[in-house]
């Protein structure tokens, strides 16, 4: 797999899928706005807060200048609260390519507005081609190689099938879908399920 790929978010979720990608043999350049956590992640190479006892392999690599996380990459992994999304995507238009696939990966809908996260990238980032990846997954599972399954969501199939082909593994298996309103409502309604009862 020779896309470049970037993952917006140096949390539990965005270090485990960077894992994944990088046990592939995929490089990938994660970017985090804190530079504490990059320089914790490049002297550890391991997210001792977040994601402790997972190892991150050297084709990881980390920046805080965002753009170079997102001026050529072709695949763009967002991995950041769900009420961070709209800034983010704000500030990511700047730099980013027209060709350029987001893989949205927040879960939840944006207070204030109860829009979808597809929607919020959608109205900051024009023309947009966005590929959600959602499913009933833990990070810390996904770091340890235990199996996994999640859909890639898109209107456009051939975009979906292209984030399927990229975060398959034997250990994480990808299904395509073209509803893209059910699965990031699925994946509201769990982390709502999940306050609710006291255990997110």
């Amino acid at each position: 797999m020779d896309k470049k790929i970037s993952i917006i978010g140096a949390g539990s979720w965005g270090t485990a899928l960077a894992v994944l990608l990088a046990n592939k043999g995929i490089s990938v350049n994660m970017w985090s706005v804190f530079e504490d956590e990059i320089k914790m992640l490049n002297e550890k190479r391991e997210h001792v807060h977040k994601l402790p006892g997972t190892i991150i392999p050297e084709n990881v690599t980390f920046t805080s200048d965002l753009e170079k996380a997102v001026g050529d990459a072709e695949v763009l992994v967002m991995v950041v609260p769900a009420q961070t999304v709209r800034q983010t995507s704000k500030d990511i238009s700047k730099y980013i390519r027209n060709d350029t696939i987001i893989v949205s990966c927040s879960k939840g809908l944006e207070e204030g507005t109860g829009l979808r996260m597809s929607e919020v990238i959608g109205q900051e980032i024009k023309n947009a081609k966005t590929v959600i990846l959602s499913g009933p997954s833990h990070a810390e599972e996904v770091g340890k190689g235990i199996p996994t399954t999640v859909v890639a969501a898109s209107e456009d199939i051939e975009a979906a099938e292209l984030i399927q082909d990229i975060f398959m593994a034997p250990e994480f298996r990808v299904y395509t879908n073209t509803d893209v309103v059910g699965v990031e409502l699925g994946g509201a309604l769990k982390n709502i399920i999940a306050l609710c009862a006291g255990i997110s």
